[in-house]
């Protein structure tokens, strides 16, 4: 049944404004630092190879080291994980303009970028945790498809906003934008009621590998690594048709009608009411994500690509909003957050892998290769869900996972019984 303005009543909830508002700006440097961090390494005399390299390092602490991070914010609470990790971070990247300016050694960048990416705090993951406890259960599908839909928003805003800063000012200018930004929007996040309420469960070790304990999880992870592998493809396949059509900045615009395709395809999603159970619905999108990008097989040009490409991202966020769902139904009791990180990492590692296998194919074939491999993706990743059933798994049922998780949902009354202690999964 379709929903009349099925967003007025998540977003009549002032809790739920102040979450998407704080998290946005949280999120914005997510989306900055890749690019900044880039330009700052060219900026101060640097080669392109190393400048990505520095970028990468950058991504790649930030991925590798997301689960131990989300591990501790089961552990202790959100406010302090967030607020530490802000300020560990803040501190990484002013040393990374220094470094950098001080024309260090290559090895030199990389480590402090590495570091500036491993201390990112999680608060999607801590976001998606928070869902189930102010948005009631008949609004929260529209609660993932809003932040799927946000996503989208923050990487398409966040380089545009380096952009801007480049127009007034230097790469070390909007490094230094990007820390200041995090701070403020992880302080505003941790002074919400239900994130400060969010304390944490203790238990004799910090980190298990508890979220992996799960079955069904394991299988959720490994679907995000194909949906991860197909972004990668998709993205890298665009930019190289852009510039092997002799218009290498039109690269920038197919991927931006890919991002459009998404927000119109997440706003469409969530004002919906679905009655087939959320592993069917991700099946289902999965095979749907490779049947509408199956036409720019058949594109040769830039043109003919641009409404293909929005076309195309029509079922990416209607997807991610639904492996939030799954990730919460099936992360263990006590593991929440740690789920949610790892379920990000592993799309991380898929759109390196997707890039990296595209790049190779495009070599000796052309950009079709690669959207090939963007096709044959999501399906592998659509059989992978037959290893996952609809219904609660886990210990992670609406009963609480420990007293922090009880005190924290006594204390939302905006979320009826019956909601689990936390939901989420892939972070872009």
């Amino acid at each position: 049944m379709t929903r009349a303005f099925g967003y007025a009543p998540l977003l009549a909830n002032a809790q739920v404004r102040r979450l998407l508002i704080a998290s946005m700006i949280a999120r914005l440097p997510s989306a900055m630092l890749p690019l900044a961090v880039l330009l700052l390494v060219v900026e101060s005399g640097g080669s392109i190879a190393a400048a990505g390299l520095c970028s990468g390092a950058y991504g790649i602490g930030r991925a590798a080291l997301s689960p131990f991070v989300g591990a501790l914010v089961d552990r202790m609470g959100q406010a302090r994980v967030l607020i530490s990790g802000a300020v560990a971070q803040a501190a990484a990247l002013v040393a990374l303009i220094a470094v950098a300016n001080l024309h260090a050694s290559l090895l030199a960048v990389g480590a402090v970028a590495f570091i500036g990416g491993a201390t990112s705090p999680p608060v999607q993951a801590c976001l998606r945790a928070l869902w189930p406890l102010v948005a009631g259960e008949s609004e929260r599908d529209t609660a993932y498809s809003f932040d799927a839909t946000t996503q989208e928003l923050i990487w398409i805003a966040g380089p545009l906003l380096v952009a801007a800063i480049l127009g007034v000012g230097s790469a070390a200018l909007a490094v230094a934008a990007a820390a200041a930004l995090a701070c403020a929007g992880i302080g505003l996040f941790v002074t919400t009621p239900v994130s400060r309420q969010a304390r944490g469960v203790q238990s004799a070790r910090w980190f298990t590998l508890r979220a992996l304990h799960a079955a069904p999880l394991r299988a959720l992870v490994g679907t995000s690594v194909l949906t991860g592998f197909a972004w990668g493809a998709m993205t890298f396949g665009l930019s190289a048709l852009a510039v092997l059509s002799g218009s290498p900045r039109s690269s920038g615009v197919l991927v931006a009608a890919l991002s459009v395709g998404s927000i119109v395809g997440g706003l469409l999603f969530g004002a919906r009411r679905w009655s087939a159970g959320a592993t069917r619905r991700f099946r289902v999108l999965l095979a749907a994500n490779a049947v509408v990008s199956a036409p720019l097989l058949l594109v040769r040009t830039v043109l003919a690509a641009t409404p293909l490409a929005v076309v195309a991202g029509l079922t990416l966020a209607p997807i991610y909003a639904t492996s939030y769902v799954l990730t919460g139904r099936f992360a263990p009791a006590g593991a929440t957050t740690e789920a949610f990180t790892w379920t990000s990492s592993a799309f991380a590692l898929g759109v390196a892998l997707g890039t990296s296998a595209a790049g190779v194919s495009t070599q000796s074939t052309a950009p079709w290769s690669a959207f090939a491999l963007a096709c044959a993706a999501p399906l592998a990743a659509s059989a992978l869900t037959f290893l996952l059933v609809d219904g609660p798994l886990t210990g992670n049922d609406g009963q609480g996972d420990a007293t922090g998780h009880r005190r924290l949902r006594a204390s939302a009354p905006a979320a009826p019984a019956g909601i689990p202690p936390g939901s989420g999964g892939p972070d872009r």
